[in-house]
């Protein structure tokens, strides 16, 4: 007995519901990363909305591959690296690279966790203090900021990150370097600098 075929509309929804299933548990990883590289939100929500465009009509690879995160990071990098460098060509400043500039600066450029029912003290400090760290990472370069979100906050080894970023390990391990060494010149020059150190991931060169 010959199958009955599958309505257009129900064909027609079938690859936007596997889009959905491969990509959607990633969002948050892939927005967190891109707020982490531009240090602005409405940049970082572009570069992910401009990432999800670009793939989705290459579902077939995406669907064939062991790990989606690596390679959608990568594409999302290559965009990332063209946006950069269209806006380096461009006589107009974003917003967030102006001095003195309040965009992005009450973002801590991580994920927060606040302790439960903290006094208005704390509160305040608290406030103060991920201010500071987001102005000193807003002012690192954009390859710095890559290096350093994906290596010492995400925990890729730089061999994985010369892979997806197409990066030498050399070139990495000197932006890694000089990152750690701008931050703990940035944050030493705050007067919370005693209680916030910029110290290596155990392991890491």
């Amino acid at each position: 007995m010959a199958q009955s075929p599958v309505p257009d509309s129900e064909a027609q929804d079938r690859p936007a519901d596997e889009f959905d299933r491969l990509l959607r548990p990633l969002i948050p990883l892939l927005y967190r990363q891109a707020f982490r590289w531009t240090a602005a939100r409405d940049q970082a929500e572009d570069l992910v909305q401009d990432l999800l465009v670009k793939i989705y009509p290459r579902l077939d690879e995406l669907a064939a591959l062991d790990r989606v995160q690596p390679w959608a990071l990568r594409v999302m990098y290559r965009i990332f690296v063209d946006r950069h460098r269209r806006a380096s060509n461009s006589p107009v400043r974003p917003a967030h690279e102006l001095p003195d500039s309040a965009d992005g600066a009450g973002e801590d450029p991580g994920d927060r966790f606040p302790d439960p029912a903290p006094q208005p003290p704390e509160l305040l400090e608290r406030e103060r203090v991920g201010q500071r760290l987001a102005a000193a990472w807003a002012m690192l370069g954009e390859d710095q900021r890559v290096v350093v979100a994906m290596h010492d906050i995400e925990g890729y080894r730089l061999d994985e990150l010369a892979d997806m970023l197409e990066t030498p390990v050399g070139t990495l391990k000197s932006r890694l370097h000089r990152a750690r060494a701008r931050l703990r010149e940035l944050l030493a020059a705050e007067p919370f600098a005693d209680t916030i150190r910029v110290s290596k991931r155990r392991g890491a060169p």
